[in-house]
Order: C-alpha cells, then structure tokens, then sequence
C-alpha cells in the first residue's frame, strides 16, 4: 500500500492536487494524509494579543477546510486523515512525511500567497529540494 501525503493550504493549486492525490490513492490501493500547516505568525509589529487573534481565526479556518475536506473523501474507497501542524509549512510537511514514511508527497505548485512569476512557490520548492522521498509538484 502507497502512503501519499498531500499538502493543502486552501489555494486552487493545493485543490488541484488534493484531486490528484485522491485519484493516485484509489489507483494505487494507497492510504491519504492531507496536512495544513497554520504558519508562526513573526510580526513583530503586531501585539501578542493581535497575533494570538490572528492564530485563532488562522486555527478556525483550517479546522474547517480539513473537517470539509474529510467529509467529501469519506465516501471514497480509500483510507483518509486529516492533520493540522504549527510551524514553517515546508519544515512541517516534511516532518510529517518522514515520521508516517511517505512514499509520495504530492503539493501544489503555488500557495495562497504564491505569485506566478516564479516557477514553483518558497514551500514546493524546499520540499522538492529537501524530501527524502519521491514528490508531486501539481500545477
């Protein structure tokens, strides 16, 4: 059985590969963790009150997105979990990979705050550069 872990931070790109992630799963007889990472918040301009707000409202979102994400694969013919990490995303992501030994990590090319002049997002790329298995960069 193929271990696959996708990463989702919500934007279309993380969709389109999230689709992707599940058709491999299905095909392969494999398992799916999806993780989020909520990123640490470093505004030094900001009071810990505010970037305590911030986190909380950062934390509600994700929870929902990965509750919603979990419903519509429930019914699929595949073994699904939903993680949620604090950190810097690509050090989070590659941490989970390595700890539940992932053969596959499958990410979008692009985040929420990814910008098209570049090739391949900050995230995408230092997964590709650093994972130690396999990865699928998903335009």
């Amino acid at each position: 059985m193929k271990k696959i872990l996708i990463a989702h931070d919500g934007s279309k790109s993380s969709d389109k590969a999230l689709k992707k992630a599940v058709e491999l799963a299905i095909n392969l007889n494999g398992s799916l963790t999806v993780v989020s990472v909520i990123p640490e918040l470093y505004l030094t301009e900001l009071s810990s009150e505010d970037r305590n707000r911030i986190f909380e409202v950062l934390s509600r979102e994700t929870a929902e997105a990965m509750e919603k994400i979990r419903k519509s694969l429930a019914g699929k013919s595949m073994d699904v979990k939903t993680l949620i990490r604090q950190g810097d995303p690509a050090e989070k992501i590659l941490e989970t990979a390595q700890k539940m030994k992932a053969d596959l990590i499958i990410t979008g090319s692009h985040g929420r705050h990814g910008t098209k002049k570049f090739l391949l997002g900050s995230v995408s790329s230092k997964i590709v550069d650093h994972s130690k298995c396999p990865v699928m960069v998903v335009k």
